[in-house]
């Protein structure tokens, strides 16, 4: 099985992606999005199959992970819809985040 990994940092936005194959189909990945700060970073979005199914977490509402399992007829189709829902909204989303975080929701 081999395990491909990219990072992109845009400002102070990292998006992780990691995916595994097996014959040319994924089988397992997570994509994280992240705020740098000087010291630390913080989980801005994630969805992942790690723990035994997939699901996902939008930090800025909730740290509740939502099972996404019954949605995607594979990983590969998750893997695929849920990058491209990533390179569109990463930013909004960060920018979600830190309206939560002012607003102390979280």
């Amino acid at each position: 099985m081999k395990e491909t990994h990219f990072v992109t940092i845009d400002e102070n936005i990292r998006v992780d992606i990691r995916f595994k194959l097996e014959k040319k189909e994924v089988v397992d990945f997570a994509i994280n999005v992240s705020v740098v700060n000087e010291d630390k970073t913080e989980d801005v979005y994630r969805v992942d199959t790690k723990h035994v199914h997939l699901h996902e977490q939008k930090f800025w509402i909730s740290e509740k992970p939502m099972d996404l399992e019954d949605d995607y007829s594979s990983y590969k189709k998750a893997f695929l819809t849920k990058k491209e829902e990533v390179r569109k909204n990463y930013k909004k989303w960060v920018e979600n985040y830190e309206n939560a975080k002012r607003k102390n929701r979280r």
